[in-house]
């Protein structure tokens, strides 16, 4: 095992392990980070340039730059915010719903259900 030590104090690790996985694929086993450093490991069958691969790419690594799975979350948590501060303020009124048919009434009560457990699982 060969390791690449860097000295780096910010880092995106999806993003520094997904780039370094692109690039040097069964060459590298991931990294380690601690104490500002990253160390990459690579296999002792990797060759120099891939050794000067995992250092650039260490060197160039922008830890503001997201993965598609980290932009996806980030939409994720804010369509639930902004769901949260639509629908979240009150509970279901389940009087709008008695004119309904019944299967509309237990889907309307079992909503409201799901809205209080989840409210006590937000508060635990």
């Amino acid at each position: 095992m060969k390791d690449i030590i860097i000295e780096r104090s910010a880092v995106n690790i999806d993003a520094l392990d997904a780039e370094l996985r692109a690039a040097l694929g069964p060459a590298t086993s991931g990294f380690t980070l601690g104490g500002g450093k990253v160390i990459v490991h690579l296999v002792d069958t990797a060759a120099p340039q891939q050794e000067n691969q995992a250092r650039q790419i260490i060197l160039n690594h922008d830890p503001a730059r997201l993965t598609p799975e980290q932009q996806a979350d980030i939409l994720r948590r804010a369509k639930l915010d902004q769901a949260r501060k639509d629908y979240g303020a009150a509970e279901i009124d389940l009087s709008l719903y008695s004119s309904q048919g019944p299967v509309i009434q237990l889907l309307a009560t079992k909503i409201a259900w799901l809205e209080r457990e989840i409210a006590d699982l937000r508060r635990a």
